[in-house]
């Protein structure tokens, strides 16, 4: 047997000596990826100025995780924002906003009292926005934003960075807006207008309202829908 291996194995060498020698692999370059062009920022005719928020078409909401489920909303009754629009740059546009912590909405339609024996608020809205546990609106009566930053990011958006001030302390909050349209007259105001949806993200606990984290979320998402109509010097 052995001698019949050695001859197997002598005859599959000869065959590959004789084989025709492999061509040579073409080299290939890698394709260069192609940089994408900054987006154009979509024409915006409107006048520069400054556009106040139209509460009655607006909306301001806090969203939380409860218990790892879904996410329980908080929404702000009372706000005003002010936009310093320059659609010729928008870089060098600025925005203001304050809002009351006590004049919100929550939606408890359960018995609050039951629900909360020896408690010393009314409802969930008022413990919420009076309790030092959460917003404190006593000691603290505003939230404040105030730009730093605005900078484009593409054809129809931009992030703007700002100082958000709540309970006290003063750090720096990042909102995606998205331009949604314009007016050159509004239909009941006669002036031009512009609306704005923005969203963000903020951990409650860097603000000192680190209570019952982590059972209810830690950050708190940012939904802002508004109309701006320009203000009109009288």
């Amino acid at each position: 047997m052995k001698p019949l291996l050695f001859s197997a194995s002598v005859a599959l060498l000869a065959l590959a000596a004789c084989s025709p020698a492999a061509a040579p692999v073409a080299e290939t370059t890698a394709p260069v990826a192609e940089t994408a062009a900054a987006p154009t920022p979509v024409a915006i005719t409107v006048p520069a100025g400054d556009y106040v928020v139209d509460p009655t078409h607006a909306s301001l909401t806090f969203k939380v995780q409860h218990f790892g489920l879904a996410f329980y909303s908080m929404k702000f009754k009372t706000f005003d924002a002010t936009v310093a629009f320059d659609p010729a740059n928008i870089a060098n546009t600025k925005v203001t906003a304050s809002l009351k912590p006590s004049d919100l909405v929550v939606g408890y339609p359960a018995d609050y009292a039951a629900n909360h024996p020896g408690s010393k608020f009314t409802s969930w809205e008022d413990d919420l926005a009076n309790s030092t546990n959460f917003l404190d609106a006593g000691a603290h009566p505003a939230i404040t934003f105030v730009s730093t930053s605005v900078e484009p990011s593409g054809e129809r958006t931009a992030k703007v960075t700002g100082d958000l001030t709540l309970k006290g302390v003063t750090k720096p909050v990042t909102l995606d807006v998205t331009f949604a349209g314009e007016l050159a007259a509004h239909p009941f105001a006669k002036a031009p207008a512009i609306g704005f949806s923005a969203t963000g993200t903020f951990k409650r606990s860097d603000f000192g309202l680190d209570y019952l984290v982590p059972n209810i979320g830690d950050d708190v998402s940012v939904e802002i829908e508004g109309d701006f109509i320009q203000k009109v010097a009288s």
